[in-house]
C-alpha cells in the first residue's frame, strides 16, 4: 500500500544503501490521524510480540509472552501484469517467473548502482521529487526514492530514503500498485551526474527492518538473509535447527534472543503487507524463527508451545 504523508526525517533506521546525506530535515505532521482502536487491531495490542519486548523484563518466573509457534503465510497471489507491463513495457509478454528469473542475475549490479546514490538534503515538506547523484552508473539506474515509514501516533514519524528501481518492486510486491512513471530524463554518462527522482512514500509495519528485504530483493541471497536474523554465528556440529537453537542459547541471553525474534517478526509482517512470495525468502524466515524460538526456549525454560 502507498501511504501519502509529510513527516520529518530520522536516521534510526539505516537504509539498505545509506543515502550519503546522512542528514534529517523537518516536514509538517501528517493530517491523517489513525484511531488506537484501529492501531491495536493493526498490531495486536498487547498481544502483539513488539508489546511484549517493550514491556517483558526476561528472564522472570512470572513474564509470560505470547508469540506464534510458526509465521502464517498469506493465500498466493502473483504479481499483476498490468504493473509489471508499466515497469517495463518491453517486458509486457514476459512470464513473471521470467522476468524475477532474469533480475537475479543483475539484481547484485543494480543494488551497487543503488549504494552509490547521494541525495541532497531535505528540508521542510516532503517534497515529490528529489535531485540525487549518481556515483555508480555501470548498471540501470534508481527509478525512484522510497520514503518509508509506519503508522503509528505522535506529533512526528521518521522516514527513511531507499533509491529503489521500480520493475524490481513490481516484479515482487503483489500489493503494491503501479509506480508513477518516471519522467524522461537524460540518462548520465560519467559518474558523478545527478538525476531527479519521483519521491513515493510508502507505510509499512516495520520500517526497520526493510533493508533486510529490500537486500535479499537484489541479492536472492538467502544465506546473508539468514545470517543477518541471528544474533551471531551458530556453528555447531549439530547441523539441526535444535542444535543451532541450542548453541544461541548458550551464548546469548533472552532478551537479546527476544530482540532478534522481533526482527524476524517485523521482516515478516513487511513481507505479508507487501505480498511478497518468495519462496527462498518464506524458508530463511520459516527456519530463523524455529531456531530462535528454540533458543528462547532454552534460556527460558518455557517450552514453546
Amino acid at each position: 500500500m502507498i501511504c501519502q504523508t509529510s513527516s520529518r526525517f530520522g536516521s534510526e533506521n539505516t537504509p539498505p544503501i545509506a543515502l550519503a546525506s546522512g542528514k534529517s530535515a523537518k516536514a509538517c505532521n501528517c493530517r491523517h490521524t489513525v484511531s488506537r482502536r484501529r492501531r491495536d487491531r493493526a498490531l495486536g495490542g498487547i498481544h502483539h510480540p513488539r508489546y511484549a519486548i517493550e514491556n517483558a523484563s526476561l528472564p522472570t518466573a512470572t513474564t509470560s509472552i505470547s508469540l506464534p509457534r510458526r509465521l502464517a503465510r498469506p493465500q498466493f497471489r502473483d504479481v499483476s501484469a498490468d504493473t509489471l507491463k508499466l515497469a517495463a513495457p518491453e517486458l509486457a509478454n514476459a512470464h513473471p517467473d521470467y522476468i524475477r528469473d532474469k533480475l537475479a542475475n543483475f539484481g547484485p549490479e543494480m543494488l551497487r548502482v543503488l549504494s552509490g546514490v547521494e541525495a541532497q538534503p531535505v528540508t521542510n515538506k516532503l517534497p515529490r521529487e528529489l535531485s540525487v547523484i549518481i556515483n555508480d552508473i555501470s548498471s540501470d539506474l534508481p527509478t525512484h526514492l522510497l520514503a518509508v515509514y509506519s503508522r503509528q501516533h505522535g506529533p512526528h514519524r521518521r522516514l527513511t530514503l531507499f533509491p529503489t528501481h521500480n520493475i524490481m518492486l513490481a516484479a515482487h510486491c503483489t500489493n503494491l500498485p503501479a509506480l508513477p512513471t518516471q519522467k524522461a530524463t537524460s540518462i548520465p554518462d560519467v559518474a558523478g551526474s545527478s538525476i531527479t527522482l519521483p519521491i513515493i512514500p510508502l507505510c509499512i509495519p516495520s520500517p526497520e527492518t526493510f533493508p533486510h528485504l529490500s537486500r535479499f530483493i537484489y541479492t536472492k541471497r538467502v544465506d546473508e538473509l539468514y545470517s543477518s536474523l541471528l544474533p551471531r554465528s551458530t556453528s555447531t556440529a549439530d547441523p539441526s535447527n535444535e542444535g543451532h537453537s541450542a548453541a544461541l542459547a548458550a551464548m546469548c541471553t533472552s532478551q537479546t534472543l527476544l530482540t532478534h525474534v522481533m526482527t524476524v517478526h517485523g521482516l515478516w509482517m513487511n513481507v505479508c503487507a507487501l505480498g511478497i512470495f518468495d519462496e527462498g525468502l518464506w524458508h530463511t524466515m520459516d527456519v530463523a524463527w524455529e531456531v530462535l524460538l528454540g533458543a528462547l526456549a532454552i534460556t527460558t525454560g518455557k517450552p514453546v508451545a
